[in-house]
């Protein structure tokens, strides 16, 4: 390496100035890593937490359909009895 005639002084301040960016560069290079991690940490829970149990899903499928059958039986019979002319207080039958 050979003198190019300059002194220290007159290149201490881009020195000094390159390196303080080069600081910031890394610490904002490592608070978007630290961000994107915390995002995909973040996106696995919700993930996670968004898997029903396909067994208690079944079930209440099973239930919500048994509860539209019945509903649908009693609108049948009330619709056959009021065909009939049957209500008020006599027995159900």
């Amino acid at each position: 390496m050979h003198n190019t005639g300059k002194r220290y002084s007159e290149t201490a301040k881009k020195v000094a100035a390159g390196r303080a960016r080069k600081r910031r560069q890394a610490y904002e290079k490592d608070q978007l890593e630290k961000q994107q991690l915390e995002a995909q940490e973040a996106q696995k829970w919700e993930q996670g937490a968004r898997t029903p149990n396909e067994k208690k899903l079944e079930l209440e499928q099973k239930k919500a359909e048994k509860l539209r059958a019945k509903k649908e039986r009693e609108d049948l019979l009330a619709a056959e009895e009021k065909v009939l002319g049957r209500g008020g207080k006599g027995k159900r039958y």
